[in-house]
């Protein structure tokens, strides 16, 4: 695989902006592939057709009025999560932002200044690809346990060093990585940031840090992405099963939103268009991000604008997708049966259901 975005995931992204998405972000963009492993895209000239492959998806996406953008991601110590291949996995070098043995056993070596240097450079060169490529809005993922988490949170980050210790020390590096970016992109660009609102755990940040974090990132972002939790100490929290309420993350979002100027986005699995209603006119939210939502129904923001909420296909946060995409590389959704299935793809190849939508 060259890490090129295939046309088979080009129609998954499409097919989010022919349902009636407002903005599609194409998720994860590996910056670093020399520390990092976790994710298959790449954008990077000196691969064959990369920058071709971007372009085509940005333009997939734009022709259907959605706007694209590129989440730009470096998994740190957990390189490798979603790897099918587990042979390559565990033969990673793992790097974070402090030398230690991971709960699992794995070896992390802590990343030189010389390294996090490279990185910030690496987001800022892949930024401008992806503006080159056509992409309309970029995201870094801060959160959910990621790189930037990782030095972000006092639980991970145990640095001495001018990217350790206060909450100002362990923002650096974002801030490093969001100053890259914007020199990249110029001016009126849209950059968004996505972070954990809370870590969601004793030894991580709580809420009250995470409004610290969030007010000094504020003024090098045009849009704040709130999730919740780290990958590694609470998934059930960031991607919400069946057991919890819809919306149970979006507290997170409203209590940031009161002490930050910019648009603040808010996801959680949330599927209901009467909730998501609530959550917009209360004020806790501007923006509505959803991921499962979209694989058990791409047509459902289409749905609520044509008043066909009876015939959207909900959800159910069984986690099969999750299970999928790490053992076989593909999205499969329990509710979304139509075949047949393309992997990656979501792309419904049989004819029109109801009202001329595939579900």
């Amino acid at each position: 695989m060259n890490g090129c975005i295939g046309p088979k995931s080009i129609a998954f992204y499409e097919l989010r902006a022919r349902g009636g998405a407002g903005a599609v972000t194409v998720s994860e963009c590996m910056v670093h592939p020399e520390t990092d492993g976790s994710h298959a895209y790449h954008l990077d000239t000196s691969i064959l057709n990369s920058l071709a492959a971007a372009a085509y998806t940005a333009d997939a996406i734009r022709r259907h009025g959605a706007m694209p953008s590129l989440e730009l991601s470096h998994t740190g110590m957990y390189a490798g999560t979603y790897m099918t291949d587990k042979n390559k996995q565990h033969a990673m070098c793992l790097w974070g932002p402090t030398h230690t043995t991971r709960p699992d056993g794995v070896e992390v070596r802590a990343l030189t200044k010389e390294m996090i240097h490279d990185i910030v450079e690496a987001y800022g060169s892949v930024a401008g690809l992806a503006e080159r490529a056509g992409f309309e809005m970029i995201m870094i993922h801060g959160g959910h346990g990621w790189l930037l988490n990782q030095f972000l949170s006092p639980y991970f980050n145990k640095r001495t060093d001018e990217y350790g210790g206060s909450l100002e020390n362990r923002c650096r590096f974002a801030m490093e990585v969001l100053d890259a970016v914007r020199a990249a992109v110029g001016p009126g660009f849209p950059i968004e940031f996505r972070m954990s609102g809370s870590e969601l755990f004793d030894e991580g940040y709580d809420l009250e840090e995470g409004v610290r974090i969030a007010r000094i990132i504020e003024p090098k972002i045009d849009l704040l992405h709130v999730s919740a939790g780290t990958y590694q100490r609470g998934f059930g929290d960031t991607h919400p099963s069946m057991f919890k309420a819809h919306g149970c993350n979006v507290y997170l979002a409203a209590e940031i939103k009161k002490h930050v100027s910019v648009p603040v986005a808010a996801i959680g699995g949330l599927n209901s268009p009467e909730e998501i209603e609530e959550i917009i006119a209360s004020g806790k939210a501007d923006i509505i991000y959803m991921a499962r939502a979209l694989l058990a129904d791409p047509y459902l923001p289409r749905k609520v604008f044509e008043n066909r909420d009876d015939e959207i296909v909900h959800c159910l946060r069984c986690f099969t997708c999750m299970a999928e995409r790490a053992v076989t590389a593909t999205r499969r959704c329990t509710v979304n049966l139509r075949r047949p299935w393309r992997p990656l793809c979501g792309l419904y190849c049989g004819p029109p259901g109801p009202s001329g939508s595939p579900l």
